[in-house]
């Protein structure tokens, strides 16, 4: 196995530690550049309100979605500094940090740090952000949660004996199928969901969310679609056109629940799956309609 070098990057939207770090580098000469595989970078979209997991408003639950969202920027940014010195491109970004932060669950003792089962919210922020890891392949090499069991944004939850999927690990199931393809462009029109936060005075301001988004990627002749729908009652039918290809037969998995605080727990481990149904389709383009709170796989054989 081959050790790669990552440098130790930025917290969140910190560009002046990359521009000072690649600027440090620079110095040193061109050559110290290409030492390093990865550029590190950190963002947990965190939580709202008391920080329990499964407790929140509607605003709360299009709050955190939204901060969640910031990751897509938080790329560009730094990538885009990251270019200023080294303008062939050969360090990529190292997502190695993110997720939702939330307190831990009562139902575990205070020695397991952070642990929580999490909710269909923290499958939505899931979504989100490896469908913007996907989106933009080209500058991100690696991108995963920090923590597999019992704390920060984590698949797993267990206590003793007991043992359950969170909501997570669902949604990184579902997105398997990108594994090994090549992502390819997708573009999202759909109405804006308008919400209310609060600011720093707990003052309310207008704010919005984009009302659907995701990614794809082909491999062979399979094309994987993966799509959230961030609004928490409306569902959204939407034509999907794709160019070059015509579909032979289709196939859906998706995750929600008419409760936006569905989850897992050790007393109903199964409350919160995917479910799988067909999808009627031929030719370039049909009509589909997206769940309300949902995280959506769309897998077609193309002829």
């Amino acid at each position: 196995m081959q050790l790669k070098l990552i440098g130790s990057g930025p917290n969140g939207g910190d560009v002046n530690w990359t521009r000072k770090f690649f600027e440090g580098l620079a110095q040193k000469g061109g050559r110290q550049i290409t030492k390093l595989y990865g550029w590190g970078l950190h963002y947990y979209c965190g939580s709202t309100g008391q920080q329990i997991s499964n407790e929140y408003t509607g605003n709360e639950w299009y709050d955190l979605l939204e901060r969640s969202n910031r990751m897509e920027t938080l790329i560009e940014d730094h990538w885009q500094v990251m270019g200023e010195f080294d303008r062939e491109r050969r360090v990529k970004l190292a997502v190695d940090e993110w997720g939702a932060w939330h307190k831990q669950d009562s139902d575990v003792p205070a020695g397991y740090l952070y642990a929580y089962a999490g909710t269909l919210r923290d499958a939505l922020i899931s979504g989100m952000n490896l469908d913007t890891f996907q989106r933009h392949a080209d500058k991100v090499a690696m991108a995963n949660p920090a923590q597999l069991v019992n704390t920060i944004h984590s698949l797993f939850h267990t206590y003793e004996d007991k043992f359950i999927l969170t909501p997570n690990y669902h949604v990184f199931e579902m997105y398997m199928a990108h594994a090994g393809a090549t992502a390819v462009r997708t573009e999202f029109i759909a109405p804006k969901v308008g919400f209310t936060r609060l600011d720093a005075q707990r003052k309310e301001i207008p704010a919005s969310l984009w009302g659907l988004n995701g990614s794809a990627s082909l491999n062979d002749k399979q094309l994987a679609l993966t799509v959230v729908n961030p609004h928490h009652n409306q569902p959204r039918d939407t034509e999907i056109s794709i160019r070059g290809a015509a579909i032979k037969s289709g196939e859906s998995r998706t995750l929600t629940a008419n409760d936006i605080h569905a989850r897992n727990s050790f007393a109903n481990p199964h409350a919160l799956e995917p479910k799988n149904g067909t999808v009627n389709a031929s030719g370039s383009s049909l009509t589909f309609q997206f769940a309300p709170a949902s995280v959506t796989r769309l897998t077609f054989t193309l002829v």
